[in-house]
């Protein structure tokens, strides 16, 4: 998410969940936050139904002010171009009972895959809405449009919602269809079919050879399934330089599957890499994954949060903690900026050295690392030990600060820095990103001041709004002008 005006706005300050002084975001600061970048799960301090209700009351705050269209446009922009998936099929679904200018449309145009109908589907059950015309003859025509492969592909047998009933549901008619409903579709190929239909773990691997010799995994389920290839008996080194490594390392590939760089960096942390080539191929493939990591003009420095509250996982699903990922993104940043600086913080913060010719995958686990800066959340001591001017200021936390007060935590005395106490402090012009990984309804720095912007997403796609915002644009009017249904 992103600043939205040029102007400063009245600053209306707000506790965080620790009770530290926070600043309550604009209700579409918040809801761009969410829609970027939440997985609509529990978090440290809010169930997963308490970030549900807010975030459906906040799109209807966004929608009286910008529009049904705008949110609709949101909603394709997060699932197309930033990848998300749960959150955004939400907001397709509360706009089934909106009334707006080519509606059908829109329906037609936002699923990337098959699932995507039938999650929306779930989700209108669950809103309790009735299924608008539109939204049928909307997912008829793109569900008409899907090859042989597509519909074999996602049957999503065992489902609330499987292929036979979405197809029921919207009446969409194609040859293809016609010979799935017949039950005369030819049987597709996949790694899910081919592996649950193994009788043994030998015949598992088996599969598994054939389906990586043979190209038939995406790349997001060879990168999930990594480990289980691995830990089969045929994977030799040459076996892995001649299947494995091209894959891994296929551009084309990596950035269709829209594949999550932190999750390069999961299949690197709990897959064997042992084998050099194989370190080798997911340093490469996680390179190729941050390619659009911005060059910075002038100097920089990151500030990345290792409090006690960022050990949550990433998603229910996910081993990687939001500190990590909070890494992954700090670390591609370093890669493309050699004047980068990066100090990590908690109670305590410390400054650390980046030798860009380190193992990748090393470095992130070191600047995640909490380092002994304690487990509480306290903003001014990384602003203090920011001993020269920058041009830019990266910080990624979940933003709930401390009470410097509190009895529970230990605080080293210390100047009570603020990032406008920084500016006055060097007559500094520099520009704070600000990178809310939690989600919460407010974060630590002033988001009234016109140089603090608001950037969150999961996806390093997020990082070219950075020239974006230098040159005075903002997110609206962007997805405004680049989204067209």
């Amino acid at each position: 998410m992103a600043k939205f005006n040029k102007k400063d706005r009245e600053s209306i300050k707000t506790t965080s969940y620790e009770g530290g002084i926070n600043y309550i975001k604009s209700p579409i600061e918040e809801w761009l936050n969410f829609l970027f970048s939440s997985y609509m799960e529990d978090a440290y301090y809010e169930t997963a139904e308490k970030q549900h209700n807010r975030f459906l009351d906040l799109t209807s705050v966004v929608a009286d002010k910008y529009g049904y269209e705008f949110v609709a446009k949101c909603a394709i922009f997060a699932r197309e171009i930033l990848g998300m998936r749960s959150v955004s099929q939400l907001t397709a679904a509360w706009l089934n009972d909106k009334k707006f200018d080519r509606k059908r449309v829109f329906y037609a145009k936002y699923p990337t895959r098959p699932d995507d109908v039938a999650e929306i589907f779930a989700a209108l059950e669950m809103l309790e809405q009735k299924y608008s015309h539109a939204l049928n003859r909307g997912f008829a025509d793109y569900l008409s449009t899907l090859s042989d492969y597509s519909i074999g592909k996602y049957q999503m047998k065992g489902k609330q919602w499987n292929m036979h009933d979405i197809i029921n549901r919207t009446h969409a008619y194609s040859d293809a269809i016609n010979a799935y409903q017949k039950g005369i579709l030819n049987t597709v190929d996949t790694w899910e079919v081919a592996i649950s239909g193994a009788q043994s773990q030998e015949q598992k691997e088996e599969e598994w050879k054939r389906l990586v010799e043979e190209r038939k995994l995406g790349y997001m389920a060879l990168i999930r399934n990594l480990r289980n290839i691995c830990n089969c008996s045929f994977t030799t080194d040459n076996w892995i330089v001649d299947y494995l490594v091209p894959q891994i390392t296929n551009a084309k590939a990596i950035h269709s599957s829209m594949i999550f760089p932190y999750q390069i960096y999961s299949a690197s942390k709990y897959c064997d890499t042992s084998n050099l080539h194989l370190r080798l191929a997911l340093s490469d493939a996680f390179k190729i994954s941050v390619a659009n990591m911005p060059v910075l003009k002038g100097n920089a420095v990151i500030l990345l949060d290792v409090s006690g509250s960022m050990e949550s996982p990433i998603s229910r699903n996910s081993k990687i903690s939001i500190k990590e990922a909070g890494a992954v993104y700090a670390a591609a940043l370093m890669l493309a900026n050699v004047n980068i600086d990066f100090i990590k913080f908690g109670t305590k913060a410390k400054k650390y050295i980046f030798r860009p010719n380190e193992d990748i995958f090393t470095i992130i686990r070191v600047l995640a690392a909490n380092d002994n800066c304690g487990f509480g959340t306290e903003i001014a001591p990384a602003f203090n030990l920011l001993d020269k001017p920058y041009d830019k200021i990266f910080i990624i936390s979940d933003m709930q600060v401390m009470d410097s007060h509190s009895n529970h935590w230990y605080y080293e005395p210390f100047e009570n820095m603020t990032f406008d106490n920084y500016c006055q402090k060097f007559n500094s012009n520099c520009k704070l990103y600000s990178f809310d990984l939690g989600n919460y309804h407010s974060q630590l720095v002033n988001p009234g001041n016109p140089n603090v912007y608001l950037l969150t997403s999961l996806s390093d796609k997020i990082f070219e709004f950075i020239d974006l915002l230098d040159q005075g644009d903002n997110i609206v009017d962007y997805i405004n002008n680049v989204i067209d249904y």
